[in-house]
């Protein structure tokens, strides 16, 4: 996109483009919490496991 960010129309633009991807983030950050929540309440959500504290060993 040739957004021209020096008039008033492209910062316009800009701005409305920031807005969209910001409130599509927080859409998907929103379902992936639902659907973390739901799979805690099933049982079947365990989290990733940790390997930093597992290596520490290895780093040393």
């Amino acid at each position: 996109m040739n957004v021209d960010t020096s008039t008033l129309t492209g910062k316009l633009m800009l701005t409305m483009l920031g807005g969209i991807a910001e409130f599509e983030r927080d859409l998907v950050l929103e379902r992936r919490r639902e659907g973390i929540a739901k799979a805690k309440e099933e049982g079947k959500y365990k989290g990733r496991a940790p390997t930093a504290r597992r290596q520490a060993d290895e780093v040393i």
